[in-house]
């Protein structure tokens, strides 16, 4: 089949990860595939002339906007930029093929309004964009456009049903690379530790989270706080003293990560899917997770895990105390079942689920 991604410029996005590693494997499997993506936006000699006066007001030099690469990077599908940086492509942009998929809400419409010779529509959903920080009102209209729904988790597909009457989605979860993310049975720590995906944005509940830590330290004094994320820690969202952070790791880092920890904890209050959830699970973690994304798919609550409500850091405490004061016995069933799940969501079986659903549909 020849297949066309429709996607935002390569960036560290979890959802961009997804869709290089699906276009990559795709590739590998014979298909003709390409990614298509918006110009790289150019900043006016206007624009310019203000970045630098405000800096210069302050006393520094303008922060140039830094070229820090993305997933893209490291794969072989060819990427094609389009002729403008807005998401607007033409049909002079996108090759003609078999099979056209929009990745994020701005991609969406371009991919309704394209002619069939470049492919029946697809919008591969990995979360419900509508936020604040969005113009909601229009990226919400984009699950009504005619184009056939895939959803990496049984939330969205429960969201699309509820909200929109989208009753048909595909359900083509995510993967986890288990040459990658795997660690060998351990126990339990002495020094108890968990492990959290840190970030200022409040959709990631790290505010939540720091409270849960707090209440747990109150009953555990010597807890360990490990944390990775795409930011320098803000003076106004500080992790505890004592906290192990890695900003921007690289890959080669993460496994280590999760598996120096006897707890992974999510807090956010939406999320589509949530990768470090499955990652922490193939490195042996067990998980106490909020509601969100693909909690539901993996954690089995009391066998492998808690779920608990969005925003409510008391039970998220409470339930991290039960797994990091259980018997270590108790504590390797768990992590085992961890394990045991990961391996059963691998890429290949969610690449399997892509490509036999594109197989179907055409």
């Amino acid at each position: 089949m020849r297949i066309t991604f429709l996607s935002p410029r390569s960036n560290l996005s979890g959802g961009l990860r997804v869709i290089a590693i699906h276009a990559q494997m795709l590739q590998d499997r014979g298909h003709e595939v390409s990614i298509v993506v918006p110009a790289k936006r150019q900043v006016g000699a206007k624009t310019q002339a203000k970045t630098w006066a405000k800096s210069l007001i302050r006393g520094r030099l303008p922060d140039r906007e830094p070229d820090e690469g993305g997933h893209f990077d490291q794969i072989t599908v060819p990427i094609v930029e389009a002729g403008r940086d807005d998401f607007l492509f033409t049909h002079d942009d996108i090759p003609d093929g078999d099979a056209l998929i929009a990745t994020w809400w701005e991609t969406a419409f371009s991919a309704a309004a394209m002619p069939p010779s470049k492919g029946r529509p697809y919008y591969l959903i990995q979360h419900h964009e509508v936020h604040d920080f969005l113009p909601w009102q229009i990226s919400r209209s984009t699950y009504y456009l005619p184009l056939k729904h895939f959803v990496v988790s049984n939330w969205l597909g429960q969201v699309m049903a509820s909200e929109y009457g989208q009753n048909d989605a595909v359900l083509v979860p995510n993967g986890v690379d288990l040459s990658h993310f795997s660690a060998p049975p351990r126990d339990k720590q002495d020094h108890p530790t968990v492990g959290l995906l840190y970030s200022t944005n409040a959709i990631k509940g790290t505010g939540t989270l720091l409270q849960a830590i707090e209440q747990i330290r109150a009953a555990l004094p010597d807890l360990r706080v490990r944390a990775f994320g795409a930011e320098p820690m803000s003076d106004d969202l500080p992790l505890p003293p004592g906290s192990d952070y890695l900003c921007r790791p690289e890959q080669a880092q993460i496994p280590a990560l999760y598996a120096g920890c006897d707890l992974f904890l999510c807090g956010s209050t939406s999320e589509g899917y949530f990768l470090p959830l499955l990652e922490a699970m193939a490195c042996g973690c067990p998980l106490v997770s909020t509601d969100v994304g693909a909690a539901q798919d993996l954690i089995t609550p009391g066998v492998n895990g808690a779920i608990v409500d969005v925003g409510d850091a008391a039970a998220i405490a409470d339930h991290a105390l039960r797994i990091l004061k259980a018997p270590n016995a108790d504590w390797q069933a768990m992590s085992q079942v961890s394990r045991d799940v990961a391996a059963a969501h691998t890429w290949a079986h969610a690449c399997d689920r892509l490509e036999t659903a594109l197989r179907e549909a055409s």
